[in-house]
């Protein structure tokens, strides 16, 4: 197995790596969104793959691909990226940063072949980023989920490019029928059918001549709801943990998680029965997911074989314990003493064979391969377990 598309980033401490045959390779200095995670970009033309992820200390977005690397202005704190479908324009929306409250309402809509971006105002509140195909033929809307109270406001692609300078407030077309907890978005490029995660259900969504049009929810199959989503391009299916048990995140020790998989078109759901603990995001990759949970019993990665009808897990493997995991009773984010309290980041390469998994604060990466766990050491210790991006495969046009 070749490892050389893995990136690894410790965003706290501002350094990215490539992991390749369990050699670790720098590749610079960049304080990675993490929020926002990293966008693999379609091919276009004779290139290969891009990736991109924001820069939250230069305020750039950076594609990484066969001729090196490119930076863009963007506004941040980075929240969230994405793409169209041809992989030529990513937008971004802005977060909390050091913040306690949102307070920024700046988006950036990047045009990778021209070389240039666009700024313009949207509505405070860390809102979703999404760009969808009109089902009326008409050009790509940038779709923006926003919260409190709950929205998707879809703004035609050409507006956002050709948006006067200052930094503009603009507004598009809204529909309000959706939840106001909005959290975790994902797009079919194929069928155009888009969908939210809130308390509510999966939302999903189509636009229509530059307007959404809501199609209806599918209803969590076990209590609780998912916070963050990806999607599975090859099969048009949304994936995500419910968390379910206590609302105070003071107990999350008795968290309930399932894997769930919806057919974005149809709403036929499955789902897997996880252990408890923090499950903090998952992985997808060929056709398989895996996800960290942590607990004070032992923290576990689960391998979850996505072509069986059943959905069953392939794997359970115990992970070695973190010198400073969350504390039982406190919040799970919450430092321990004078260390930040630790997780771990997931990733699966595209064929599915390889799992990667980090070990938050002791500065490790594990590679679960042929049923084998190795251990490769980082030069830094990838607090709050940092974050993984393995390229290639089919693409996902929202950041991850």
């Amino acid at each position: 197995m070749n490892f050389q598309e893995l990136l690894v980033a410790d965003y706290r401490a501002g350094r990215t790596y490539a992991v390749a045959d369990g050699a670790v390779t720098p590749l610079g200095d960049a304080v990675l969104a993490e929020h926002a995670g990293v966008l693999t970009l379609p091919r276009r033309g004779e290139d290969g793959p891009a990736r991109a992820f924001v820069d939250d200390r230069s305020g750039a977005l950076v594609v990484c691909g066969p001729h090196g690397e490119r930076r863009f202005p963007v506004a941040i704190p980075g929240e969230h990226l994405a793409c169209d479908a041809s992989g030529r324009y990513v937008v971004v929306t802005t977060g909390l940063g050091a913040n306690a409250e949102a307070w920024s309402d700046v988006v950036t809509l990047v045009d990778l072949e021209r070389g240039g971006s666009a700024r313009f105002r949207s509505r405070v509140g860390e809102p979703g980023a999404m760009i969808v195909p009109d089902q009326a033929g008409g050009e790509p809307a940038v779709v923006l989920r926003h919260r409190e109270p709950g929205a998707l406001e879809a703004l035609p692609l050409s507006r956002c490019l050709d948006v006067a300078p200052h930094v503009p407030r603009i507004t598009g077309e809204a529909v309000r029928e959706i939840a106001d907890d909005g959290h975790g978005d994902v797009v079919d490029q194929r069928t155009g059918v888009a969908a939210t995660a809130t308390g509510e259900g999966l939302e999903r969504f189509v636009v229509e001549g530059g307007v959404p049009r809501m199609l209806g929810t599918v209803a969590w199959p076990v209590p609780g709801r998912a916070y963050y989503l990806r999607l599975d391009p090859a099969t048009g299916r949304a994936v995500g943990v419910v968390r379910g048990g206590p609302a105070s995140p003071t107990r999350w020790t008795e968290w309930t998680n399932h894997l769930v998989d919806i057919d974005l078109s149809t709403g036929r759901t499955r789902r897997l029965e996880l252990p408890r603990g923090l499950a903090f995001r998952f992985a997808l990759g060929g056709t398989r997911a895996a996800v960290a949970t942590i607990h004070p019993d032992g923290d576990e990665l689960t391998v979850i074989e996505r072509a069986d009808p059943l959905m069953g897990a392939a794997h359970r493997i115990p992970l070695p314990a973190m010198s400073c995991p969350p504390s039982p009773g406190h919040l799970p984010w919450d430092p321990v003493g004078d260390a930040p309290a630790q997780r771990r980041a997931v990733a699966v390469d595209p064929t599915g064979t390889t799992v990667a998994v980090t070990r938050g604060g002791d500065g490790q990466l594990h590679l679960f391969h042929d049923g084998r766990l190795d251990t490769v050491t980082v030069p830094s210790p990838l607090d709050e377990g940092g974050h993984l991006h393995w390229h290639g495969g089919d693409v996902d046009t929202v950041g991850r």
